[in-house]
Parts: structure tokens; sequence; C-alpha cells
């Protein structure tokens, strides 16, 4: 059928209207007490929305860039705007800019990562004042949560929340500070003698340690629920970390002079966690997980008479790449693992507590001048530490128990002295001392700096 100039446009119309119906209905935007169309609810559900970039100052070069298009142009020039006024000290600005790279970039996890770090580490260290140091590594935090926020599916900032949290609050030259202020925020004006809860959300039983575990665990179980690997470290050594903070958490109450029942849980706790009986809020113990190597899936924690069926399995394989065994040391040297399942272990016996309660007593009664007790004290301490490496002596040559050794051996070398007293031919930890000269050395310095001040 011939049809006329006129019908054909009149049907060309009719088949553009046709099409702008879907368009609009799937292109629909949001609007107050509106979802929008299909498309808008789509990126509303995964967090993908424009609705925000309007926030970016609207009188900026930024804004105009954004206009034309150039959002990566104008991305660039608040990164480097970022960067000047962070060097200005301008931190006013620097948190203005900051919210408008988010706004441009919200699903760029780089962007969490740097600022979030910057924030927490490098603008906090440019303050004097404890308090003032601690509201910044308080903004990083805040800033990685509200990353996360924004890309719940994604197990890197719920991993960043956690590290920061663990290390930053507890490793810091601040550390005793930032700990009491973990529990007691220093800005009374505003919580009053409590928490920020945004930082001590109440997950870690009021210690950062515990909270850094919980986030972890969150990182961890987030990977298995959206299937997005992380892209931090091997799994393996991710899925380690919730354990890791029970560690960090029982060996702190031991820097802090806590050597009751409840640090000698907390090692119990990390040692079950770490090999076959795993804890609330810990499903699986780390030595029962099952990794993907080279030539299948193992596990870390091997009873002795299933590594002697390995061991004969593997016997006949020539090529040590195709042995289980191989694999399985290979991963557990990575992870350190035998160490900590024997220091953990040997930290929840109550013998092991006692050698350093002993110990820091000892230290303590130096530094009030009470040099027959320190000696007495320390001479209780080197003794009962040379039973616990009998029984655990894989630990003898690990680093920090020789640098514990040493700096007891440097306090108590200095009490003979100060008590007049010869040193006798034969003492506990003896062996440590004479065959470790160089890493003596090195202990050296750690001790002037505990002679000098309280821990």
């Amino acid at each position: 059928m011939n049809l006329t100039s006129r019908q054909r446009k009149l049907a060309y119309t009719a088949c553009i209207v046709l099409l702008l119906i879907p368009i609009i209905l799937l292109g629909m935007p949001a609007e107050p007490g509106s979802a929008g169309g299909l498309l808008a609810r789509e990126r509303a559900r995964d967090g993908l929305s424009e609705s925000d970039l309007g926030k970016v100052d609207p009188a900026s070069s930024t804004m105009s860039l954004l206009l034309l298009g150039f959002r990566g142009i104008a991305t660039s020039l608040l990164w480097m705007d970022a960067q000047e006024q962070q060097r200005n000290k301008d931190w006013a600005g620097l948190r203005a800019t900051t919210e408008s790279i988010i706004l441009l970039q919200p699903h760029f996890l780089k962007v969490w990562h740097f600022q979030g770090w910057n924030l927490a580490y490098n603008v906090s260290a440019e303050w004097d004042a404890v308090a003032d140091r601690w509201y910044w590594v308080k903004e990083g935090i805040k800033f990685f949560k509200k990353g996360r926020d924004r890309n719940e599916k994604y197990a890197e900032l719920y991993w960043y929340i956690g590290d920061t949290t663990g290390k930053k609050i507890g490793r810091s030259d601040e550390w005793k500070q930032f700990r009491r202020f973990f529990r007691v925020d220093p800005d009374k004006e505003r919580f009053q003698g409590n928490a920020d809860n945004q930082i001590n959300t109440g997950q870690g039983r009021n210690d950062n340690y515990l909270e850094a575990g919980y986030w972890f665990l969150e990182a961890d179980e987030t990977v298995f629920r959206y299937g997005h690997q992380e892209h931090i470290m091997a799994p393996y050594l991710f899925r380690s970390y919730p354990v890791r903070a029970q560690f960090d958490y029982a060996g702190t109450l031991q820097r802090e002079g806590i050597f009751d029942e409840v640090c000698v849980e907390a090692w119990n706790t990390a040692f079950k966690n770490w090999t076959d009986s795993p804890q609330p809020p810990i499903k699986v113990a780390y030595g029962q997980m099952e990794f993907d190597c080279p030539i299948g899936k193992i596990k870390f924690e091997v009873p002795l008479e299933a590594w002697k069926v390995l061991q004969a399995q593997d016997a006949d394989k020539p090529d040590v790449g195709q042995r289980v065994t191989h694999w399985i040391g290979r991963y557990q040297s990575t992870t350190n693992y035998l160490f900590w399942r024997t220091k953990s272990l040997a930290e929840s016996k109550t013998q092991t507590a006692d050698v350093h309660r002993l110990l820091y007593e000892g230290e303590e009664a130096f530094r009030q001048a009470d040099f027959s007790r320190g000696l007495e004290l320390f001479n209780e301490g080197m003794a009962k530490y040379e039973k616990v490496l009998e029984d655990f002596p894989s630990l003898r040559n690990e680093d920090e128990t020789l640098e514990e050794a040493l700096i007891a051996l440097h306090f108590w070398r200095d009490l003979l002295e100060l008590t007049e007293t010869d040193v006798p031919d034969e003492y506990p930890l003896q062996e440590i001392w004479d065959e470790n000269p160089q890493r003596r050395e090195h202990a050296k310095d750690e001790y002037k700096r505990r002679r000098r001040a309280p821990r």
C-alpha cells in the first residue's frame, strides 16, 4: 500500500508518541510524594541517585564543569582544593570540599578510604591538644561510616571502620587517652560525660578493640551476604581480623595492668575463636574455616592424627606443590597461625597471667624506689616465666617473649646493683640473655624509657 507524504508523517508521529510513553514512564524523575519511574526507583534502591548534586556550591567553577558533563575534571579540581586547604590548615574548608567530593563520587571506594584515613591520621596529627586529635580521629571513623551507609554492599568500608577503631585508637602514642575518650568523650558539653555513640556503638562492650572486632565481623559477613569479594587482602587473611581484634583486646588489658580473670578469659576466648570452639558473636572458628588454595580447599586447624594421615598421603607426591600439608603449612606461616594458637593458649593460663603481673608490679616498685620489693617481684616473676617457657618452648624465640624477658632482665640487673647484690652464676631466663646480645641492646632503649615514666 502506497502512503502519501502526509500519511507517512502522521504514522511517524504516532510511532514517536508511542515510543515516548514508555520512555516517560521509565525515566520519570523522583519528586516529593512520588518515587518516580522505574529507573528512578532502581537508582534509589542501589544508592545511585544524583539528586544530591545540588549541594555542590552553585556559584563555583566546579558546578560549571559539572553542568557541562565534566564530572571527572570537577572532582580533580576539588581534590586539589582539599590538598591546598589541608596545607593551609583550613579545616572548615576541607570539610566542605570533602563533602562535595563524595557527592560527585559516592561509589568510588578510594575516595572514602583516602579521606577517612586522611582525617583520622594526617589531620588529627596537626593538632597539639589530645582532645582535638581525638575529634579528628572520630571524624575519620564517621567518614568511613557515611561511606558504608552509601555503599553497604562493599566489605572494604566495614573493614576500614574496624581497622581505624582498633589501631588508631589503641596503638597511637595517645592510646591511653584515646581509649579513655572512647568510653567518656572529652566534649562534656555535648556528651555529658558519656561516649560518642557514633563511635562507641555499644557493640563492643565499651572497648575499642571489641568494637573493631564487631566491624571486622560485619565486613566478613558482608562478603557472603552480597557476594562482592573485597580487594584489601587475601580472603584467608581478611577473615582472621575478628579474632585478631580479640588478641589485641587481651594484650591491651595486660598493657593496662589488668591480669585478673577478665584478662585470662579474654585470652581463652581468643584461643577458642582461633581454633575450634567459636564464642558468640563469632559463628565459625577461624581454624575451621575452609579456604581455597591451588589444589583445593584447606583449613588451618588439623588434629594430630588427621595431620599424620595427610602426611602419609602426601609422601607419594613428588611435586611439593601438590601436597596438602605444604599448602596448609604455607598458609599457616603467612597468618602466623601456630604462633597465635600457642600464644593464646599460654596466656589463657593463670600462671602466665601471674608472670605478667609480677613483672608489672616489679617495675612499679622500681619507679617508687622500693628496690628490695622490686627485686623480690622480679625474681619470682622470672622464675615463673622460665616455667611457662618450659611448657611452651616454641614461644622462647618469639619477638614479644624476647622483648618482655630482656626488659625484665635489664630491670633485674639494675636492681641487683642498687641493692648491692652480685649477679648469680645461674638465674632464670639466662639463656635468653646470653644468646641475644643484639636484641638485648635494642630492649635497653625501651627499658630506659620505662625507667623515666610510668606505662
